[in-house]
């Protein structure tokens, strides 16, 4: 544990919004002219693991690639790697809205 939270900071999960990627997803369910929530009954799983999985709080390469497949998208592109930069700046950036709306 001591490895994630040095890399990830704070631990491993959840992780931080990814914005990014929860657009990529978004605009690629639109052009089907679908919903997460029917995302959800297409593939048979509940709608708060698609949401967790497509918001990059939950990281699952198993229902990556289900979804990519689904919209005919590679999981590389809607689901890209992210380093322990990329990590702690999305977390950073996080925090600060949160303390904007709090």
């Amino acid at each position: 544990m001591g490895f994630l939270r040095e890399m990830f900071g704070y631990g491993s999960r959840p992780y931080p919004l990814d914005r990014k990627r929860r657009q990529k997803v978004l605009v690629a369910l639109a052009e089907k002219e679908m919903t997460i929530s029917g995302l959800a009954r297409s593939l048979n799983l509940p709608q708060s693991q698609i949401s967790f999985v497509i918001n990059g709080r939950r990281l699952s390469t198993k229902t990556e690639q289900r979804i990519a497949d689904f919209l005919g998208k590679s999981a590389d592109d809607l689901f890209p790697t992210r380093t322990p930069a990329e990590i702690k700046k999305m977390r950073e950036a996080e925090a600060k809205q949160r303390g904007k709306s709090a």
